[in-house]
């Protein structure tokens, strides 16, 4: 296997892993942003109840459950990518053997006493 290969599927796996952290602190903000409105969301269920005045329920609401639902998608990305990365890791290590064995194949044929 050419050198270049290897390098192609090393950038692979970085690149790869380098989105997979993009998304993760992606997901991460919006699970914030979701307990951000949960709580909100709750601080204007007993404000209602106490009579005071409160935010919209209905908009709280709404946008929690698009926070959620968001959630859930970036989740199943998170999964895709991870699989992906499996994958590559996979094609990585094996293009290493495959480099290795044939490294050592060529020493074998080269001889005794050979330059490697």
């Amino acid at each position: 296997m050419a050198i270049r290969e290897m390098y192609r599927l090393q950038t692979r796996v970085l690149a790869i892993d380098l989105r997979l952290a993009e998304l993760e602190a992606e997901m991460q903000r919006t699970q914030i942003r979701a307990h951000h409105l949960e709580a909100e969301l709750e601080d204007a269920r007993m404000a209602y109840m106490m009579g005071e005045e409160a935010p919209d329920r209905a908009q709280l609401g709404s946008e929690l459950e698009q926070s959620q639902n968001v959630l859930e998608s970036q989740r199943e990305m998170i999964a895709l990518v991870k699989d992906n990365r499996s994958k590559a890791r996979a094609a990585l290590m094996i293009a290493r053997v495959k480099e290795k064995r044939d490294a050592r194949s060529r020493a074998e044929s080269a001889g005794p006493g050979a330059p490697e």
